[in-house]
């Protein structure tokens, strides 16, 4: 996967899905966040405003649109809901999870039958992972493009693009605001 730096007020992004580079039948929203400085919202730990500096952040926001085909489209990115049902899944599936480990812990002191609690572990545990997997592994788009770092101020963008086809047609249409960073070749 090579990395490139490219203007952020001159991007533009082929008319190809950058998955499987079909044609172009949903757009997504991509945006992403400049980091500022050190921004913690809390102030719990020196007391100090932050409000300054939250506002700042806010500023620091890029969003781009990006072509895709239908199946790696919108659909199919996570969302900020997708992620928040997951952490809910984990707090609904703990205790339950817990239960079966202390019967399981039972079943072994009191030679009691070990089936029962294992099967009701292993039907939960595979549920939470399942949770875990829907909310928190990228998707097929995310795996595609990696913002890695947007400077407002420098008007630069830092992307990785692991397919080198559409890899090409993006440095073709972005050629006179872009450079590589590092091209790493497909040694296959």
């Amino acid at each position: 996967m090579s990395s490139i730096r490219v203007r952020v007020s001159k991007i533009q992004f082929p008319e190809l899905c950058p998955v499987c580079l079909n044609d172009v039948e949903d757009l997504v929203s991509v945006t992403i966040i400049e980091k500022v400085g050190d921004f913690d919202p809390s102030s719990w730990s020196n007391g100090s405003d932050k409000t300054k500096l939250a506002l700042k952040a806010a500023r620091g926001y890029t969003t781009f649109a990006i072509p895709t085909c239908m199946r790696h489209g919108s659909k199919s990115v996570r969302f900020l809901w997708t992620k928040l049902i997951a952490v809910i899944g984990f707090f609904i599936l703990f205790y339950p999870i817990l239960f079966f480990l202390l019967q399981i812990n039972v079943a072994l002191v009191y030679s009691r039958p070990l089936l029962p609690p294992l099967l009701g572990f292993l039907i939960t545990a595979f549920i939470l992972m399942w949770f875990f997997l829907c909310g928190f592994f990228p998707r097929a788009l995310e795996r595609a493009l990696r913002f890695q770092d947007v400077s407002r101020v420098n008007d630069s963008l830092l992307i990785s693009i692991s397919n080198p086809e559409y890899r090409d047609q993006f440095l073709e249409l972005n050629e006179m605001h872009s450079e590589i960073l590092d091209d790493e070749t497909d040694s296959t």
